[in-house]
């Protein structure tokens, strides 16, 4: 921070849009006396999973399956007081990125169909997030010089120069000031069919910028 007198104001921007990918985690486990049975069991499965996210046209760069993991299972005998074992569990992960997010549920209910029997979570995204955050920027830099005006105008003092900018906040005690109604933008987005309930994403930019006065 200046020694001179100054504005410490903070510039904001936001937009809400609809997500349109979709990264799917989902995983197959097996418990089976025998090993061998188990992991051929698992890996038919697995195998089916891949070929549907094919179908969905899911690129094979967006599909990643993990290797296999392999756990003895034990369990306790009361009568024995000792552990005996129970057999193997096997299982596998698999994540794929969906870019048809309207064919999320369809996706879903194969993977079940194939024999998947666990889901882990799904994360919904918006692929192009880079072009939205530079209009996002722009707009909280216009944010930001209109909060410094206003606060200028509120005290009857009159700004010189722009003295220092970041999108962090500066390492200062100073809290910045904010106008009262940030600056917001919409998506233009056409019509969507959410799928499951989606919801929306928000993206937000923030700049902090150091005002000198006359």
């Amino acid at each position: 921070m200046p020694d001179s007198p100054h504005l410490y104001v903070k510039g904001t921007s936001f937009i809400q849009v609809q997500p349109d990918v979709a990264t799917v985690r989902v995983a197959i486990t097996e418990n089976h006396k025998s090993l061998p049975t188990a992991k051929e069991n698992v890996d038919k499965i697995m195998a089916k999973a891949i070929e549907i996210a094919k179908d969905f046209n899911i690129q094979e760069s967006d599909i990643h399956a993990d290797q296999l993991n392999i756990y003895r299972q034990t369990r306790y005998n009361r009568q024995t007081n000792e552990e005996e074992f129970d057999g193997f569990r096997v299982s596998r992960s698999l994540t794929v990125k969906l870019k048809d997010i309207a064919k999320y549920p369809k996706l879903l209910q194969e993977f079940v169909d194939s024999g998947i029997n666990q889901f882990n979570n799904t994360e919904f995204s918006v692929e192009n997030e880079g072009k939205y955050l530079q209009s996002l920027k722009k707009a909280a830099i216009k944010d930001a010089k209109k909060a410094a005006k206003e606060l200028a105008g509120e005290f009857e003092v009159e700004l010189d120069k722009l003295y220092s900018v970041s999108f962090q906040p500066m390492q200062t005690p100073i809290q910045p000031y904010v106008r009262t109604a940030a600056m917001a933008m919409e998506a233009d987005r056409g019509s969507y069919k959410d799928a499951y309930n989606t919801g929306s994403i928000t993206l937000n930019a923030e700049v902090y910028a150091v005002y000198l006065l006359k």
